[in-house]
């Protein structure tokens, strides 16, 4: 498989996984008609093809009832050869699981695929038929169905049908859309909201600086206490005086009797 178409077949089936939750393992639902191509193409390993188109490891290939009898009567109705290459896929298609389809009488192999699949996919299968009515037909009614077939021995698979692509993009309109129950909660908060806007605005006061940046102030400084009044000292020339006038007073002059 050449890089390119497998780049694309990684992105389709991202698709898938994501807006579809399809998971491994992947169940492919084969109808009678593939199951001929195989033998036809000479397919040794279905599986391994399947996985590198579907870009998983795990595969679990299904047949209904009703298609196995499809292949039952081929492989009566058939001539020599026919007979022996409808052998060939009865016997590959007895490996695969049965998917029961509690179809008492068997039904055409696309009617028994149609109500297998649902009219949503509900089971997530993914369709591998060579019959174009019975792919042209479920294509155009049931979304999210990954289909595989063979083109000239090459193993395609179909890019998303219109229906895919539209509800797509009704599950993304959805995820994006509000809900009732949000819409009713937007609403009450409106509703609280109301007489809180009615009142006034308060106006802005000018807001204090920041401590950090403001200086503190310088405490100031305590006056000096009063010194107490110094005892009178009398100078020196005073107590010279003093003693001058004491030597005077009691000492008597010389020559006088």
């Amino acid at each position: 498989m050449r890089q390119k178409r497998a780049k694309s077949y990684k992105r389709l089936v991202h698709q898938y996984v994501l807006h579809f939750q399809f998971r491994d393992p992947f169940q492919v639902l084969i109808d009678n008609t593939f199951a001929r191509s195989l033998v036809q193409y000479k397919v040794h390993d279905p599986l391994h093809q399947l996985g590198n188109v579907l870009c998983t490891s795990k595969v679990k290939p299904m047949i209904t009832q009703c298609c196995m009898v499809a292949l039952y009567n081929a492989e009566k109705e058939g001539e020599s050869d026919e007979k022996a290459r409808a052998s060939q896929t009865v016997a590959l298609a007895k490996q695969w699981e049965r998917r029961k389809c509690n179809h008492r009488e068997p039904l055409a192999p696309g009617a028994c695929l149609e109500q297998v699949i649902g009219p949503t996919n509900q089971h997530r299968y993914m369709l591998a038929a060579d019959d174009p009515m019975v792919r042209r037909m479920l294509r155009r009614g049931i979304p999210g169905l990954p289909i595989v077939h063979y083109s000239q021995s090459v193993l395609v698979l179909e890019p998303m049908s219109d229906v895919t692509e539209r509800h797509i993009a009704h599950i993304e309109a959805n995820k994006s859309a509000i809900s009732s129950a949000e819409r009713q909660l937007l609403e009450q908060d409106k509703d609280e909201e109301a007489p809180e806007a009615a009142q006034p605005p308060k106006r802005k006061r000018p807001k204090a600086p920041n401590p950090l940046s403001v200086k503190k102030p310088k405490a100031a400084k305590a006056p000096p206490p009063p010194r107490a009044p110094e005892p009178h000292t009398e100078t020196t020339a005073q107590q010279s005086s003093r003693r001058r006038k004491k030597r005077g007073r009691g000492g008597t002059a010389p020559g006088a009797d």
